[in-house]
Formats: structure tokens, sequence, C-alpha cells
């Protein structure tokens, strides 16, 4: 008897396990793939309104964090207004450019073992490119 009770339950507890998971699934993968919108979205953000999303994000934790458990430390960041284009602060800021990292080029007088090294006359050696990668 105890066993058919046993069966009973792992039967139930499967059913309910294939019909919350499904949702589940679709739930944290529609989460996940608007997250990662906001992040490319978030990324190509000038630097102010980046700054402006990111003081409007820690308010609403500060707020929540407020109903939980009391702040020890005050806040490490500045509560000045900071301007919200270059115009109101009065110098004229050139907007920080986000670019790819590309590989560093030698130095004039180093001496690398790779042929492909471009000498100090500026010369390329090694015949063009490099060989392929297998």
């Amino acid at each position: 008897m105890h066993l058919k009770i046993r069966h009973i339950v792992l039967a139930l507890l499967a059913v309910l396990a294939i019909a919350f998971m499904q949702p589940l699934v679709s739930f944290l993968g529609g989460l996940t793939l608007l997250l990662g919108v906001g992040a490319l979205i978030f990324r190509d953000l000038p630097p102010a309104g980046q700054e402006a999303i990111e003081r409007r994000v820690l308010g609403w934790l500060r707020r929540v964090r407020a109903g939980s458990t009391p702040e020890t430390d005050p806040p490490a960041i500045s509560h000045r207004r900071m301007p919200a284009t270059p115009a109101e602060s009065g110098t004229p800021v050139e907007r920080a450019r986000r670019a790819r990292i590309k590989a560093a080029a030698p130095l004039a007088g180093s001496t690398s073992d790779s042929p492909w090294s471009s000498p100090a006359n500026g010369k390329a050696t090694g015949g063009g490119s490099p060989p392929p990668v297998a």
C-alpha cells in the first residue's frame, strides 16, 4: 500500500512538472531576451544617458533595500547634479567612442621573431599574408 501512494505522488509531481515547466522556460527565455536587448540598447546610449539610467536604477534599488534592512554606511556616490548636456556644463566635451580592441602594433625599434612584423623602415617583410590557420 505504501508503494502505491509513493507512485501516485510521483505521478502527480511529474504531471505538475510537465504542466509548469514549459511556461517557466518560456518566461525565463523571454526575460533573457529582453535583458539582452536592453543591454545592447544601453551600450549604444551616450554616457549622459547611461548615467541617468544608472541613477534611476540605483534609486529603485535603494528604495527596495530601505524597506528590508537599514543602510549603515553613507552612499559612496556624489549627490550633486550632473549636467545632462555639454552645453550645460560650459565646457566642450567630446563623446567617448567605443571601438573594438585592435592588436597593438609593434614598436619601431622592437625586434620580433615573426616574419610578418613591420621593421623600422615601414616595409613589410615575409612576402604577404600570414599562413592559413588549420
